[in-house]
């Protein structure tokens, strides 16, 4: 067999830039008379999105089946690496019976703002959290062969104008906080294949970000995989491959070929890049991945148990006044909500699948033949409501224990769109404030895929947090709600009393094509805890049917060096009478009058399983990287001369164990920044973060005619042109055809890929139905440029 430089030194450069773009919407482009095959991808986040017929990338056309898991949101809740990694090879098992070699996913951008549209299919607000659970999920799916393709590298933290978005971002919160989490995922689960984002950061697109894609993915990180383009995201081809790019997504009918090989004739593609990037396609392609040999029936009904047990391990449960939960199997319940007859398991947009077999809470109580009466309560239409919450009212005053079902509809949370607010549907507050008011035994189920308000957390004596709990999520909740599943989550985010308790509040989507990240490192937990503001719920937390204690922190040297690591060996008891899980956190703290420190950062933890009575010991291993610092002017992580300490708590109980840290490092070198910095109370302002990033805010613009480019979306083109805004009806009616609800996620999904996607872009993603020329005759008609419009090339 040919090595793979011999290959690349006799193919012509026509082919080599064949193999840097995709020949459809899920293949790598084959060499056949060069005995060079293609390798094919599939979505696969929560499970395999496989589409053996017409591609696309919405999450509309049909999928094959398989099982849905519960999406990554929850999954980070169970905080169990083993488990997830189980998770992963199931999905790569399923990948491998349908001929996928690449699974796109995991997704562990970090959770900035409770509003972006695509939280549930991110783990957390905590790098290393999403780091430790994305390189589980790596390894389980890369051990049955497949390839993961991590994602979505890098800044990508909203949906609104996502392929125009600048995430301006300081050098210490872009390394210790955005992109922690993938240096964790890379260097210690190897994924064969990194996605790059659509937007720019720090004013460079991520498809052309050489310092990314080359000084810290390559060099820094020694990643020796395939980078691949997000769908549509290719900004420039030439500067994309000279950057580290290799695989433009999907396939643009190779829109771009004929510029990329003039470059290179003239010296402005650089030859060596170009090698490379075809050379990563090949070693994808060529790799010997095993078959599947089982029966997929089988391996579907496998996947099906596991999905479950994942949710159960994942539900959290918030609140346990009085001891309300557990129910009695024999004990009749008043089951409210139109979510409990329709139960959300899923988001919509690239990760929706299509499984086997689902449960919603009604079928869960029915499998397990417990006896209950359902009233609707409030219906997601808002007709009707008065009647219903009256209904459900009268029904309750004789009930013994009430449980009402709420959450997030489908339209309200997907890929594609940020949420306008953080809050439930008003009937549904509105209802719980009824039923609190006749009955004192209230247990509320809430299913969404990010946090919510919870204005009536103190009118419920029972909450558990489902989030979306995939296809058996009904079985799961009743398992939970009966003491058959003894809760075990812990949040991996914060829950906010209200949206205006987010440091990034008064920003996030206000110019989202100039987005500040003005609040740097102060994110979830690292804002609340120092500025002292009050949550619902906060990180980490998650009780049990069961109680734990921790006692007895010892660390097994006080102070610590550069490649060195130290101990920590705590002791954990079940205090309670049942068998339960806990987890053992473990944080690394910081002075408070520490500039872009926040209090306290985890850096460890453990999942335990204790049967009543039971104490084991544990202990977790910090290494120095755990206390080191960024020094942006090194371009490395570096051990501070500091005091520093170790905080221990578990999930159960916010209390913590203590013990301090001599860290012997280097004194790094100290600038003086604006004073929320230091004592982050209140919001940032754009002055400051200028200040301390040297980065500026660019003003939002409306391009008039005469200013639009080929990055305009079509409904700003469509502004001063009835002829566009008639073309882009057609096509938006033409891709929501068949969609039943125009209120649906997927309806609402489609209108904004069709209406808020630069021309380009859509382009892009057309496989030559949209051409560059036709792109640029009606850039040029919104122009007001009619001759060159019509008659142009």
């Amino acid at each position: 067999m040919q090595s793979l430089a011999d290959q690349l030194t006799q193919l012509t450069p026509e082919e080599l830039i064949q193999l840097t773009s995709g020949a459809d919407f899920w293949h790598s482009k084959a060499l056949p008379d060069r005995h060079i095959p293609n390798f094919r991808m599939s979505d696969g986040p929560n499970g395999l999105r496989y589409q053996a017929g017409s591609g696309d990338a919405l999450g509309i056309n049909e999928s094959v089946i398989s099982t849905c898991f519960p999406t990554a949101s929850a999954v980070a809740c169970t905080w169990d690496p083993e488990l997830i990694s189980e998770m992963g090879r199931a999905i790569g098992h399923e990948a491998r019976s349908l001929d996928v070699d690449m699974v796109l996913g995991p997704g562990i951008n970090i959770k900035r703002n409770p509003l972006c549209g695509r939280n549930f299919e991110y783990f957390s607000e905590d790098p290393f959290l999403a780091g430790m659970i994305g390189a589980a999920w790596i390894k389980g799916l890369q051990s049955t062969g497949a390839a993961a393709c991590l994602k979505h590298f890098a800044g990508n933290n909203q949906e609104n104008d996502r392929l125009l978005s600048d995430s301006l971002i300081d050098e210490t919160a872009l390394h210790e906080l955005y992109l922690e989490a993938f240096r964790i995922a890379v260097q210690t689960a190897h994924p064969e294949g990194i996605m790059c984002s659509y937007n720019k950061v720090n004013g460079t697109y991520a498809s052309d970000n050489s310092y990314l894609l080359t000084e810290v993915l390559r060099h820094q990180w020694d990643f020796k995989g395939t980078v691949v383009t997000d769908w549509g995201a290719l900004n420039d081809k030439v500067a994309s491959l000279n950057a580290g790019g290799d695989l433009e997504m999907p396939s643009s009918a190779n829109m771009f070929d004929p510029e990329a090989l003039k470059a290179l004739n003239a010296g402005k593609l650089k030859a060596a890049a170009l090698r490379r990037a075809a050379g990563n396609v090949i070693q994808t392609a060529e790799k010997k991945r095993p078959a599947f040999t089982g029966e997929r029936e089988a391996l579907l009904a496998e996947d099906g148990r596991l999905a479950q047990k994942i949710e159960e391990n994942a539900a959290v449960l918030l609140k346990n006044d009085d001891q309300i939960l557990p129910i009695r199997p024999d004990q009749k319940l008043l089951v409210i909500g139109q979510m409990a007859a329709a139960t959300r398991y899923q988001g919509a947009g690239s990760s929706h699948i299509n499984p086997p077999e689902k449960s919603t809470i009604l079928d869960g109580f029915k499998k397990a033949k417990m006896p209950y009466d359902y009233q609707p309560g409030y219906a997601f239409s808002r007709e009707n409501d008065d009647q219903l919450a009256a209904d459900a009212v009268a029904a309750a005053k004789d009930a013994q224990t009430v449980l009402v079902v709420v959450g997030l509809p489908e339209s309200a949370e997907s890929e594609g769109f940020d949420r306008p607010n953080m809050k439930l549907p008003a009937n549904q507050n509105q209802l719980i404030d009824r039923l609190a008011a006749v009955t004192p035994n209230l247990i509320v189920l809430l299913v969404a895929g990010a946090p919510v308000e919870l204005p009536w957390r103190s009118q419920v004596k029972g909450l558990i947090n489902l989030y979306l709990g995939g296809q058996f999520v009904g079985d799961a909740a009743v398992n939970l709600l009966t003491g058959k599943a003894n809760p075990s989550g812990k949040l991996a985010e914060s829950y906010p009393i209200s949206y205006q308790d987010v440091a990034s509040a008064d920003l996030y989507d206000r110019n989202p094509q100039s987005a500040a990240y003005a609040e740097s490192v102060y994110v979830g937990y690292r804002y609340y805890d120092k500025a002292n503001q009050p949550v619902a719920f906060p990180f980490g937390f998650g009780l049990s049917y069961t109680t734990f204690q921790l006692s007895d922190l010892s660390l097994d040297q006080s102070q610590i060096q550069a490649d060195q690591a130290l101990n920590a060996t705590v002791t954990v008891t079940n205090t309670g009478d049942r068998d339960g899980a806990e987890v053992v956190e473990v944080f690394v703290g910081n002075s408070a009058d520490s500039p872009l420190k926040p209090l306290k950062e985890l850096k460890g933890f453990q999942k335990v399983f204790l049967k009543a009575g039971q104490t084991t010991s544990v202990t977790i291993t910090l290494p120095a990287h755990a206390f080191s610092d960024w020094n942006d002017q090194q371009q490395a992580w570096q051990l501070p001369a500091a005091h520093k300490t170790v905080l221990v708590k578990i999930g159960s109980d916010q209390s913590q164990l203590t013990a301090p840290v001599d860290v012997r490092g280097q004194s790094l070198p100290k600038k003086e920044l604006p004073d929320w910095y230091v004592n982050p109370v209140g919001k940032p302002t754009l002055a400051d973060f200028t200040t301390m990033s040297g980065l500026t805010v660019q003003p939002a613009i409306t391009a008039q005619p005469g200013q639009y480019t080929r990055l305009n979306t079509p409904r700003e083109l469509g502004t001063h042109s009835a002829l566009i805004r008639k073309i882009t009806s057609i096509l938006k009616n033409s891709m929501t055809k068949g969609i039943a609800d125009p209120e649906s996620s997927e309806a609402k999904f489609m209108e904004t890929i069709v209406m808020d996607t630069p021309l380009i872009r859509l382009a892009q993603q057309s496989g030559g139905k949209l051409s560059l020329t036709l792109v640029n005759k009606l850039v040029a008609i919104a122009n007001r440029h009619y001759f060159k419009g019509i008659f142009g090339r």
